[in-house]
């Protein structure tokens, strides 16, 4: 080796030393400025000279780093949708630096925090409980899921938020059912598949008039293309077994997308009831029942989104939904006067199938009108409902000594055949810092019940034109909305107004009556929010509703349940009218408090009367001249340990009194509840969670409430190199709730207690396959709406 070659490797070697030992990292980690959670996905950029060198995002911890960089000064730029972007001057080889991000106070509404989302968040128009990945959640029911919402209080069948009923959207659609038939398909639906609950107390002018509150369940969304699904499997040990299984597809490329998904529910569980009648002052009657439900569900749904341009889209989605309930109860009655021995007994056993056929089509064209934003949507939506019942009951009637002296056989088919259509467009016209709304809407709903009661007289079978009833009810409604949403520094403002004209009739065929009505209404409603700071956010808030009856509410028909009760529609009903107020605020995203108060007029609203014919007890509605309703509630939600303990408590006090005659209706008593979730994450992805939840006495009017406690564990587990979940969930482990309440109404003074069967053991497999970064379906909003919610 020459003289010449051995200075070329030395000097090469000397060069490549000294760079070695100059060339260092850039790293750092981002996090958020209040809750000091990491940020993934933010945009970093390294700048030199106002050269940007490079870019990258952080990871799931916040975390970026930036290689093998020589000697000098850089910058670096960070960027992160909702946050203010800032660029850091100074920056050298081998700095670590620790960024927190602030909250743009612009871009308050749109902030999304995607790693350890705070369990309760508040908006403007909204407050949004995240629930992704909760090891209670997994195998357990969105019905179930509801029950644990902050301030959802479940009544007779039906939910209430902070006083008010409930109108429940999935991926802002609404459910169309209401009642049991709303139970019924939430308790068929899979929890572990929601992302987030947004519960709205004062919603704004773009959704129905109809209802005070609504709930939109988020299912969980992916991103970028390709294709992924899900398989689930679940089984559940309780008194009775049940188990449910399904799965998802989606496949997306850059213009196509199309999804899919089946589940099938079976499940089994069975209810005791407790209820005592005082006819007199030494005479009484007592049903005590004993029901057992099997249900199996069919849900599919199959959709497609298609580009046909940067800034035109149309699609499709078909659903349906096949329920099968069979169940069978003994109602032993027993009439009862002190002061002499047993009266007599019966006992009405009673088997019966409901099976309903749900099936809808929506769809929609949606165009981009130009560069700044402006959007025109369309929308289609045919929704059918076939139900079918059937009802054998056997009644046998025992003298005191247990011999059966006679027996009444009844067997009712009441098929229902409805259908609701409906046309929307939507227009939305971006502004600075905000953006004005506005749409017109038609929708077209008819019903028909057609209900056959037939006893036995001497082996043969004949009507019961006491029970019998043919109705047919239709409601056009026809409605049109503006609204404006808008950021002027630290405040966010919303206001709209939308006006309903409604056209109804309700045909009692077999009465030979009819019944119309029609009425005009507008609601305006508006909200304010002041970013005091970054801690505290105020909130003030307004919204007209109407309380428009199920559609079955207005049928006369009788549902027969016993000898000693039954059940019978009003066809002289009004809508209510509601007016709600809100004051809200938050600290820090961490405590929040709120102060509610609703005025009710013409309250629609559940009462008992005795048959003048009998002993039995006839439930109905009516309208109540007004009500108020008061609330106070305070929700702390934060994070321990580096976000390895959640803990997030609530706590509400409500009080409602009914402004009516009579002192029945005049009962009311101040009530508080409490619901809290603990979260612990524990190593080698282990999840537990523990939530519980307790209501005291409450009253309002005919009905008085006794205590309600209930709690919940779960744990969780990541396995198969993340892609799958194993999951063991224990619901109320002492076997505490129950529902007890007393009634006294017109007479009618009741106790009574029901005792669904709610203690049991569930275990569940998620396993996630294909492409698990596949962007999910675009949400749409189904036009048919809070009309076809009524559906009974």
């Amino acid at each position: 080796m020459n003289r010449n070659t051995k200075l070329t490797i030395a000097y090469v070697m000397t060069l490549f030393f000294v760079s070695f030992a100059t060339a260092q990292d850039i790293a750092g980690t981002i996090t958020d400025s209040l809750s000091k959670q990491a940020l993934p996905q933010a945009t970093v950029s390294l700048v030199q000279q106002d050269q940007v060198l490079a870019s990258i995002t952080t990871d799931n911890k916040g975390q970026f780093r930036f290689k093998d960089r020589s000697t000098g000064v850089y910058a670096l730029k960070i960027a992160y949708v909702g946050y203010k972007t800032i660029l850091l001057a100074g920056i050298q080889p081998g700095s670590n630096q620790a960024v927190r991000l602030v909250l743009d106070q612009k871009d308050l509404q749109v902030v999304t925090v995607s790693a350890a989302k705070p369990y309760i968040v508040q908006k403007i128009d909204k407050t949004i409980v995240n629930i992704a990945g909760s090891p209670i959640a997994a195998g357990g029911t969105a019905w179930e899921v509801l029950l644990r919402a902050p301030g959802v209080v479940e009544e007779g069948s039906g939910l209430k938020l902070k006083g008010k009923r409930i109108t429940v959207l999935i991926d802002g659609r609404y459910s169309n059912l209401s009642g049991e038939d709303l139970k019924n398909m939430l308790s068929a639906m899979a929890a572990n598949g929601i992302e987030r609950i947004e519960l709205m107390s004062n919603p704004s002018a773009k959704y129905e008039a109809q209802g005070g509150a609504i709930i939109n369940i988020v299912m969980a969304k992916n991103t970028k293309l390709g294709t992924n699904g899900t398989a689930l499997i679940s089984g559940r040990a309780g008194k009775y077994g049940s188990w449910n299984t399904g799965g998802t597809l989606n496949y997306r490329s850059k213009k196509l997308n199309v999804y899919g998904g089946y589940d099938y529910l079976d499940n089994q569980q069975s209810t005791e009831s407790q209820f005592t009648r005082f006819v007199s002052a030494d005479k009484q009657i007592s049903d005590h029942s004993n029901s057992f439900d099997h249900r199996t569900s069919h849900n599919i749904k199959l959709g497609l989104d298609y580009d046909l341009s940067k800034r035109s889209t149309f699609g499709g989605l078909v659903k349906g939904t096949l329920n099968n309930i069979d169940r069978r109860s003994a109602i032993r009655s027993l009439s009862d006067i002190q002061s002499a021995p047993i009266d007599s007994f019966s006992i009405a056993a009673a088997t019966g199938r409901i099976r309903y056929l749900m099936p809808s089509v929506n769809l929609y064209y949606k165009a981009i009108l130009d560069s700044t934003g402006k959007e025109l949507r369309f929308n289609a939506d045919y929704l059918g409902y076939e139900k079918k019942w059937n009802d054998q009951i056997i009644t046998r009637y025992s003298d005191p000594k247990g011999a059966e002296y006679t027996a009444d056989y009844l067997r009712a088919a009441a098929p229902a055949s409805n259908d609701i259509k409906s046309f929307s467009v939507d227009y939305t016209n971006p502004i600075k810092n905000g953006a004005i709304e506005a749409g017109l809407k038609a929708s077209l709903a008819t019903t028909d019940n057609d209900a056959l009661w037939e006893r036995a007289a001497n082996g043969n079978w004949a009507k019961d034109p006491a029970r019998t009833n043919h109705f047919v009810y239709t409601e056009n409604i026809y409605a049109g909305y503006v609204s404006m949403n808008k950021r002027l520094k630290k405040w966010s403002v919303m206001a709209g107004v939308r006006a309903e004209q409604t056209y109804t009739e309700g045909n009692s065929i077999t009465a030979d009556q009819v019944n119309k009505n029609n009425y005009f209404n507008i609601f305006p409603n508006a909200a304010l929010q002041y970013q005091a700071s970054e801690a505290h956010v105020f909130g003030l808030s307004y919204r007209k509703s109407i309380e428009r009856y199920k559609y079955d509410v207005v049928n006369p028909f009788i549902v027969y349940k016993s000898q000693y009760s039954y059940y019978q529609g009003n066809p002289n009903l009004n809508p209510g009218i509601q007016h709600n107020f809100e004051l809200s605020y938050s600290y820090n995203y961490e405590w929040m408090a709120s102060l509610v108060y609703t005025r009710y007029n013409d309250v629609v609203t559940e009462v008992f009367r005795k048959d003048p014919n009998s002993l039995a007890v006839v439930t109905t509605y009516d309208n109540l001249a007004s009500a108020d309703y008061y609330e106070a509630a305070v929700s702390h939600s934060k994070s321990f340990f580096n976000n390895k303990w959640i803990s997030n408590v609530n706590l509400s006090l409500a009080y409602a009194k009914f402004n009516a005659g009579g002192p029945d209706f005049n009962n009311a008593q101040l009530a508080m509840m409490v619901n809290t979730d603990q979260t612990i994450v524990l190593p080698k992805s282990f999840k537990v969670q523990v939530s519980a939840s307790y209501m005291s006495p409450m009253a309002l009017g005919v009905v008085t409430t006794r205590s309600r406690i209930n709690m919940e564990l779960g744990a969780s587990k990541s396995v198969l190199k993340g892609s799958g979940t194993v999951s063991l969930r224990v619901s109320d482990p002492f076997n505490l709730y129950d529902a007890r309440f007393k009634v006294s109404s017109f007479g009618v003074e009741a106790n009574n207690n029901v005792k669904p069967e709610t203690r049991f053991v569930k275990a569940t497999f998620t396993y996630r396959f294909g492409n698990k970064n596949v962007k999910a379906n675009t949400n749409r909003k189904n036009a048919i709406e809070s009309e076809s919610r009524r559906m009974q």
